[in-house]
């Protein structure tokens, strides 16, 4: 049995709420993320034999998954949660080779609809990242010198001691 997915309820008083599980599978299901509305939820699986990410939609009042399951990515997924942007028409996510990718979505009828995934960038690392509320900048922790033209210089002190007496 491989990782799952649950959900927290936080309505109530503090502490009373249970966790549930919401999709148990022998794959693993992992890093999942609500839309802005709450009414789907999108996570990577490796159901289809390599990580790829899907949607599902979420009934709150289960909680609950409800029917259908869409695959969003096409060529893998790698690395961390898959982001909505905030109006819920795009979601974003790291492929295959770092490549960040964008989906438009449209979930605010009864079903869900998807575009192609398009290659937006190459990213240097799988580091940790955000997009901004207005998804037009991204936030990414990069190691030093990890996509740097030039080289950080090292100093090196001989006769360091020397100079302490000083």
């Amino acid at each position: 049995m491989g990782a799952d997915l649950w959900v927290l309820p936080l309505n109530g008083a503090p502490g009373t709420g249970k966790p549930t599980l919401l999709l148990g599978t022998q794959f693993d299901e992992s890093d999942a993320s609500f839309s802005p509305d709450g009414r789907w939820v999108a996570y990577r699986s490796n159901a289809s034999g390599r990580m790829e990410i899907y949607v599902r939609p979420f009934v709150a009042a289960g909680p609950a998954l409800g029917e259908g399951q869409w695959q969003v990515s096409r060529d893998g997924a790698i690395a961390q949660r898959p982001k909505w942007s905030n109006d819920g028409k795009e979601i974003l996510f790291l492929g295959p080779n770092y490549t960040m990718m964008a989906v438009e979505v449209n979930g605010s009828g009864a079903g869900f609809q998807m575009g192609t995934p398009q290659q937006l960038f190459t990213v240097p690392v799988a580091a940790g990242w955000d997009v901004t509320a207005d998804g037009q900048r991204f936030l990414m922790s990069v190691p030093p010198g990890i996509g740097q033209q030039t080289q950080t210089p090292i100093t090196v002190v001989l006769n360091w001691q020397a100079d302490l007496k000083k």
